[in-house]
């Protein structure tokens, strides 16, 4: 028997695997952890003991970062991707990974793929958007290497999480960036336009020295269990945190209180009406799923 400390990189079919050095450890989490309804997620430092090759897992590190949907810890750069066209852009599942990320803290890029399908004002119109409000946005066709070498910037030194929709080109866009990795790349169906979804686990891949990514399965919906209360939803909305201190009430939500700045800005066109309708719409989602 020996102890080792390591990191999740894998979990599939009930076993986490734990990278330790450049051995790889098939693990079970013992029994205590669901007795305490504790579960191990990818991204985690734990510490486990070995039997005859198996490892057992005795401890989980505290998190620097819990993520959900997906389910990953630790990770410190997030990448937003989503399609514009083929299939067409949701910004209400994108406006709530956003806020997901920010709640957390975590540095992102949104990065909108198969721009070769729409025009430049289009481009245009969507990047201004995120763009206005401090995030980087990166445009991306996998037809084109012209943004390789910026999208490799980004990820290099961090551990980094790709999230988006099904069919928004997320394992594609990863097999060009990391030719050597084995990110699934799966087709579109001509229907519905949505991609079969292909990334069957969650996996924390070292793709270089100090850089990490794990690809993650496609949604297209996004519930709202991440947050703990609805002050988290204004809060997070990045656009609101630098003018609500000049809404009258302190405790202003944007929507029905009288002399609120957000609200203002929305009618002279400095805050994007798609962005602030998403906003009255997950509130409105947030207070459903709390009334049961």
């Amino acid at each position: 028997m020996s102890d080792k400390t390591g990191v999740i990189t894998k979990i599939q079919r009930e076993l986490f695997y734990v990278s330790v050095g450049n051995e790889v450890y098939p693990s079970k989490a013992k029994g205590n952890f669901r007795n305490k309804k504790i579960t191990p997620v990818v991204g985690d430092k734990v510490d486990i003991n070995l039997e005859n090759g198996l490892g057992f897992i005795l401890k989980i590190h505290p998190r620097s970062v819990l993520l959900h949907r997906p389910e990953v810890s630790n990770i410190d750069k997030c990448f937003v991707l989503s399609s514009i066209k083929s299939p067409n852009i949701n910004l209400m599942l994108l406006d709530k990974y956003l806020l997901m990320i920010e709640k957390n803290n975590i540095d992102c890029v949104i990065v909108f793929n198969k721009t070769d399908l729409v025009s430049e004002d289009e481009k245009k119109y969507f990047a201004d958007i995120y763009r206005n409000i401090g995030y980087k946005v990166i445009f991306n066709s996998n037809e084109s290497s012209i943004t390789n070498e910026e999208l490799l910037n980004e990820f290099r030194n961090h551990i980094n999480c790709v999230i988006g929709p099904s069919g928004a080109g997320k394992s594609s866009t990863l097999k060009k960036l990391f030719p050597s990795e084995d990110f699934i790349s799966g087709k579109i169906s001509d229907k519905t336009q949505r991609g079969k979804q292909t990334t069957r686990h969650i996996e924390i891949k070292m793709v270089d020295d100090n850089t990490y990514v794990l690809d993650t399965p496609g949604f297209s919906s996004f519930d709202l269990s991440f947050l703990d209360d609805k002050s988290e939803i204004k809060n997070n909305f990045v656009e609101f945190r630098k003018h609500s201190l000049r809404c009258k009430f302190n405790n202003c939500d944007h929507i029905n209180e009288p002399k609120c700045e957000i609200k203002r800005l929305l009618e002279i066109g400095e805050i994007s009406q798609s962005r602030y309708d998403n906003y009255l719409k997950i509130v409105e989602e947030y207070k459903k799923i709390r009334r049961y």
